[in-house]
């Protein structure tokens, strides 16, 4: 009779769960088990009875036309179970029991067939009302509220009006599964009577709750619910605010100065580089995210040197990041999204766009890219945060604006206002161009240079666009006039013992005729090649830098005996 896979014997096994042996025995003088007996009938339409047995059981049966009974349900069409008529203000219940007690109490009362339950109320029910007023009675349960939502919704539009009663509205402390039958055999008859009736008059009309508002169509509006308004600019005309601007060039033009020339002004409150003379703003927290230059060795004297709140900037310290918890700092990305709630800072500066691409997009692909950069635009609209995107140009021979975009051209679309910066055709000035403004006319391109501090300053403004500027550089750049500049920069050099000020190189060059870009062009030819040099001498103010001729100078052995000592020194 038992089984213990461990090896138990019976006795172990019925001690532990608190058995005698006398227990697992039939007593042959225990009174045997009562039969099964009907204690209640309930006459359905066309005959057919549903019977409820002593054991809690039911069966159904129908005529079998010669005076007796099939015992089956095959064949029954669904119907309610009517105790009284089929009139107006009908109450609704679960069980025929009931629909029994509310007729005897003077209502006329119908109950489903099968209890209560999801999809236990038929279509049938449904037709049997239509037209009429209904009063539903909903048991105190989970299940009975269910069925009783499920009820009134099909009756809903069908009948001529629908109730529902909450019997815990009359008996607060109704029991758990308590129903109207619960409730006359509490408080009896006529106590029962009143309190119904104060839920008659009590209760509204039931309406079927509002549907669920579907999150995706409902961003979906007329226009006449969004608010107009004019467009907002952290830099007056060049950086519109909480939207994407891109800044754009050759490396070596001068982008990080540019970028820390705006984060330094931000971050104290003074005017920067492209602000109108009379322009004015507070002091605000900005962030940058770098994965090219290194804080501490340099962006942080940059950026104390153009006069930065140090406590208002914001970077993330990417050498303390033990545990790479930083690599999932990339657009559309949940670390980012964080990242631009929690500090919400004015500006955010990525240098370069590269960095902070997930490692899955190929940023050849415009679709991928868009779904990447999507997500910055309404964290700006949200927290109000400006984002500038760096990004280096392409050296297509030819191409300007738009086309000179590297990796990605997708990076225009995206963007509100594109700034592209290069060198102009005049000593040491740099130009920076509005290319593209979403809103509202270009501005005017901003020429600069960049002290010895390694600071832009504004040389002048200027018409001209990148197109013209690319132009005159392709025009002015051949290869002859290169490759003759490179000759005389080595005779100039040779001529002046081998080294010379660069800005005397520089201004020699002009005199002769040649191109401030095309002295450059040759200049980093011969750097390529060994054929020169650079040194610097002095410091602060007085820092000068020099070009040498490599092949004048000669590195001598660690041992050569020099015309001083270390005691002359000392």
């Amino acid at each position: 009779m038992l089984k213990c896979q461990a090896g138990c014997d019976t006795r172990d096994i019925i001690a532990r769960v608190g058995l005698k042996p006398r227990d697992l025995f039939y007593d042959s003088q225990e009174k045997p088990q009562e039969k099964r007996r009907i204690v209640a009938t309930y006459d359905y339409p066309g005959g057919v009875q549903k019977i409820r047995y002593s054991d809690k059981s039911f069966s159904w049966r129908q005529p079998d036309g010669k005076g007796g009974w099939i015992y089956s349900r095959k064949g029954i069409k669904p119907s309610l179970y009517i105790s009284g008529e089929l009139s107006d203000g009908i109450a609704v219940v679960e069980g025929e029991k009931d629909a029994d007690n509310l007729h005897r109490l003077g209502w006329d009362a119908v109950s489903g067939a099968d209890g209560a339950g999801p999809g236990k109320w038929k279509q049938e029910y449904t037709e049997q009302l239509k037209g009429l007023s209904v009063c539903i009675f909903q048991d105190n349960d989970d299940v009975g509220k269910a069925y009783a939502q499920e009820t009134a919704a099909a009756l809903h539009n069908v009948c001529k009006s629908v109730y529902l009663f909450d019997l815990s509205k009359v008996w607060p402390d109704i029991p758990l599964h308590g129903d109207v039958s619960d409730l006359v055999e509490k408080f009896g008859d006529e106590k029962a009577c009143e309190m119904i009736a104060q839920l008659a008059t009590s209760t509204p009309e039931w309406e079927p709750a509002p549907p669920e508002e579907d999150p995706f169509l409902s961003c979906f509006k007329t226009l006449d619910t969004f608010d107009e308004e004019e467009a907002t600019w952290l830099v007056p005309g060049w950086i519109p605010e909480g939207q994407i601007t891109l800044m754009a060039a050759d490396g070596g033009i001068g982008k990080t100065t540019l970028w820390c020339n705006l984060i330094a002004a931000i971050s104290s409150g003074r005017r920067c580089i492209l602000d109108p003379p009379d322009h004015t703003r507070v002091a605000q927290k900005v962030a940058f995210l770098t994965t090219e230059d290194s804080v501490r060795k340099k962006l942080k004297k940059k950026l104390r040197l153009a006069g930065a709140n140090m406590s208002n900037v914001i970077t993330p310290d990417f050498l303390a990041d033990k545990d790479g918890v930083l690599r999932g700092l990339k657009f559309g990305t949940n670390e980012m999204e964080r990242f631009i709630k929690h500090f919400r800072p004015s500006l955010c500066v990525f240098d370069p766009v590269q960095g902070f691409v997930p490692p899955d997009i190929n940023m050849g692909s415009r679709n991928a890219m868009r779904d990447c950069m999507a997500p910055l635009i309404s964290l700006g609209e949200e927290t109000g945060t400006t984002f500038i995107v760096v990004c280096h140009t392409n050296k297509r021979k030819g191409a300007f604006g738009r086309d000179r975009i590297a990796d990605s051209a997708d990076l225009w679309d995206v963007s509100r206002s594109v700034m592209m910066a290069g060198y102009t055709e005049d000593q040491g000035i740099r130009y920076l161009s509005n290319e593209k403004n979403n809103y509202c006319e270009l501005q005017e391109t901003l020429l600069f240079s960049i002290d010895s501090d390694g600071q832009a300053q504004a040389e002048g403004r200027s018409w001209k666009r990148d197109r013209e500027y690319t132009q005159e550089s392709a025009a002015n750049v051949s290869a002859p006039k290169r490759e003759d500049c490179k000759d005389w920069v080595l005779h100039e050099l040779d001529e002046a013992g081998g080294a010379m000020p660069s800005k005397d190189m520089d201004d020699k060059a002009t005199l002769a005729g040649y191109s401030f870009r095309t002295l450059r062009r040759a200049k980093e030819d011969l750097k390529k090649t060994g054929e020169i040099k650079y040194f610097q001498t002095g410091g602060g103010k007085e820092k000068t830098w020099h070009i040498q001729k490599a092949s004048v100078f000669t590195e001598l052995p660690d041992d050569t005996e020099t015309p001083w000592s270390n005691d002359l020194l000392n």
